[in-house]
């Protein structure tokens, strides 16, 4: 039990919303509530006390070691492509899923991607305060995606050398490949990174031996 998602559920409700039970476990529910109510303006997250609840929600982001225990624990053997690979408890996995709507602006394209349940709120709620700022801006100079893509178990790179990808675990997404690609100049706007980093995303694009701006992922 986080004291901090308790503090927010039990906030969101005294504004009117349904975050769920006031467990202080983060959850769609939660997460869909929030979002709402900074779509509504109900929440201004640049407020001291909801600033403080991003930076424990990034605190709280799973590391390369304890990420199993986060997430999840996939039982799996190497696929048929290079580097891919076959879920061996597919049932029991996709429990730890589930699927969200996402939309960066009011006249942009809707995603409907599966996202792991532990990030649901991180990413409902960065996604809605991008459509607020977007609301903000003239319509020529809104950001919304083309592509927006999260699960794909495999292993980084491709290649089985390499440890297991955070897409593995549906706890990170690739934005615009085609245009953000690895060692590419990414075409993602500074304040949607600002945005997505806020809410405990680590960015690809800021990693020195391997650029890769596309991504986007909830582990440190």
């Amino acid at each position: 039990m986080n004291p901090s998602m308790k503090w927010a559920q039990t906030a969101l409700k005294s504004l009117g919303y349904a975050p769920g039970a006031i467990d202080g476990i983060t959850g769609p529910a939660t997460g869909s509530a929030l979002a709402q109510a900074i779509l509504d303006g109900k929440v201004d997250v640049l407020q001291p006390e909801w600033i403080a609840f991003k930076k424990n929600l990034k605190l709280n982001q799973p590391t390369r070691r304890t990420i199993n225990d986060v997430y999840g624990t996939p039982k799996y053997k190497e696929g048929p492509k290079k580097g891919a690979i076959t879920i061996l408890n597919p049932t029991e996995w996709r429990r730890n899923f589930t699927t969200i709507e996402l939309q960066a602006s009011d006249d942009g394209k809707t995603f409907k991607i599966m996202v792991n349940r532990k990030i649901t709120l991180n990413l409902l709620c960065a996604f809605a305060e991008i459509k607020r700022h977007n609301r903000t801006l003239p319509v020529e100079q809104r950001w919304s995606p083309l592509v927006l893509q999260c699960y794909c178990p495999r292993h980084m790179r491709w290649d089985a050398a390499y440890a297991l990808t955070v897409h593995t675990w549906a706890a990170a997404i690739d934005v615009d490949p085609k245009k953000n690609g690895v060692g590419m100049k990414s075409n993602i706007p500074a304040w949607v990174i600002a945005i997505l980093q806020a809410w405990g995303a680590t960015w690809g694009g800021e990693w020195k031996s391997y650029p890769d701006p596309m991504h986007f992922q909830w582990m440190r």
